[in-house]
């Protein structure tokens, strides 16, 4: 059951798991030693993986190889095919057309 409950304009939600016994006497030592409730250390540590966690499923990354065809690209770009131009001159053509249009 998650149940919410509103403080100011923050909202907070329980939340309830089952942690290894070694676990938790560690959290309640290191929250003591911070001088903050098992709860404040929980939602600081829970936050910081989360965005860790986050943070790497968002990042691209490239291979040594992918990262140097990607700057020889940026560096020395190809010419725009035939397409890109017809492409791009219906765009100038349908915004001189319509200067108020969703451009």
């Amino acid at each position: 059951m998650n149940t919410a409950l509103t403080i100011g304009t923050e909202q907070k939600a329980r939340l309830s798991c089952r942690v290894n016994l070694r676990i938790k006497q560690r959290a309640e030592e290191a929250a003591a030693l911070l001088g903050q409730s098992m709860t404040d250390f929980t939602e600081a540590a829970l936050k910081e993986k989360a965005e860790t966690v986050m943070e790497q499923a968002l990042r691209i990354q490239l291979s040594e190889r992918d990262f140097e065809r990607f700057m020889e690209a940026i560096n020395a770009p190809k010419p725009p095919t035939p397409e890109l131009v017809a492409a791009m001159e219906e765009y100038e053509s349908r915004r001189t057309q319509d200067p108020k249009g969703n451009w």
